[in-house]
């Protein structure tokens, strides 16, 4: 995407006339949330700015290696001189209470279709491959450098939600990013270790207790977690540990779900789905969002009600076919 030139000097200025950034990005962060977050928040840190980043889960441990993570909060500042949103597709995405999120926005940084504008400047590229990317073209209009810490969250951002370049969006330009990054010293091998192959041993046991209950019907795959599968093996994040990637694998499953029951009465639903299925106009309708192909929502409900709803809904707007 372009941007005006006005628009670009206005951020630009805005930048360096504050002493206080503050940069947010969604609940249950994936890699691109934090990929991007701590990209621009260390950005801003080099810049001689006093800046905070802020996840309301916090930072997930498997990327607590990433350069900028201990900028990281799950409380936000009283105020700010300027508020960065990434990742997000709209304000309330963030999860934080509306009473402490400001009713100005400066900047909103993303790639989601469902983006709802919602900032004073919006960067916004649904043809991106991750949030990163835009960053990776936006920073250099802004005039600032990207050194190997930035370039190391850039790259994390990129390689996760491509799923280590495998989505069908993977151009050749986005390996080209890839190979840009590379040469800002960010290492490829030991990212796509980390944060794509490498788990820990509790949550391969947490995998194990959704796959126990997996079911399919046609072409839809699904399965549940629940708060007591948490507490039995000692998981201790509230998401399904990408559990969902492992479903979507599975051959002739045209979509895959996963319901984690949450302890606030609602459930984090995620949609894996293949190129032909849009599964982002069903997690819209249960007040999500997300990507054509990745897509979430959290539901208030039992996991019954939740499971019993979503199938439903799903079912009527895919036409099944023999697995």
């Amino acid at each position: 995407m372009t941007w005006t030139q006005t628009e670009l000097d206005s951020v630009q200025q805005q930048i360096e006339g504050a002493q206080s950034i503050a940069v947010v990005s969604h609940q249950r962060p994936d890699g691109d949330a934090i990929g991007s977050l701590l990209a621009v928040a260390v950005a801003m840190e080099q810049a001689g700015k006093r800046v905070s980043a802020h996840l309301i889960d916090g930072l997930p441990g498997r990327f607590a290696f990433l350069p900028g993570a201990e900028l990281v909060s799950d409380v936000l500042p009283g105020n700010a001189d300027l508020w960065v949103f990434v990742d997000c597709a709209d304000a309330d995405r963030s999860g934080f209470p509306t009473e402490q999120v400001p009713a100005t926005i400066d900047v909103n940084v993303d790639h989601h279709p469902t983006n709802t504008r919602f900032a004073r400047h919006n960067f916004v590229d649904d043809q991106a491959a991750s949030t990163t990317q835009i960053l990776f073209n936006l920073f250099p209009a802004l005039k600032i450098p990207v050194d190997a810490q930035i370039a190391t969250n850039l790259l994390v951002g990129l390689v996760t939600d491509t799923i280590g370049f495998r989505t069908r969006n993977v151009t050749p330009e986005v390996l080209e990013l890839a190979a840009g990054l590379m040469r800002r010293g960010a290492s490829l091998a030991d990212l796509y270790e980390k944060v794509l192959s490498e788990r820990s041993f509790v949550s391969v046991r947490y995998w194990g207790m959704g796959l126990h209950r997996m079911q399919r019907s046609n072409g839809i795959v699904w399965t549940s977690l629940t708060i007591e599968d948490r507490g039995e093996v000692g998981y201790p994040g509230s998401d399904d540990a990408d559990l969902v990637n492992i479903l979507s694998s599975i051959r002739g499953a045209q979509v895959a779900l996963v319901f984690v029951e949450q302890s606030d009465s609602t459930v984090k639903v995620s949609w894996r789905s293949t190129p032909e299925h849009d599964v982002s106009e069903i997690a819209l309708s249960f007040g999500g969002g997300g990507h054509k192909q990745a897509a979430g929502a959290t539901i208030e409900g039992t996991l019954e009600e939740v499971q019993a709803r979503v199938l439903t809904a799903t079912e009527a707007l895919f036409i099944p076919q023999e697995a």
